[in-house]
């Protein structure tokens, strides 16, 4: 299992705030693996406009 800071690696200089939809096509961009791309797609639809909301919402998925 992929680890939230592991994620957040693919996330790292994305200009917040985003979608999940934002969120998940910059970690595409960045080459990230099936396994972060698949807990990004279990996001809630909203919007994320820190780091600390985004690893909130991956806590209460894992």
């Amino acid at each position: 299992m992929v680890s939230t800071g592991q994620i957040l690696e693919y996330l790292h200089g994305i200009d917040l705030p985003k979608d999940k939809a934002g969120l998940v096509k910059y970690a595409q961009s960045k080459n990230a693996p099936k396994d972060v791309l698949d807990i990004l797609n279990r996001l809630p639809d909203q919007q994320f406009g820190n780091a600390a909301e985004i690893t909130h919402a991956i806590g209460q998925i894992e």
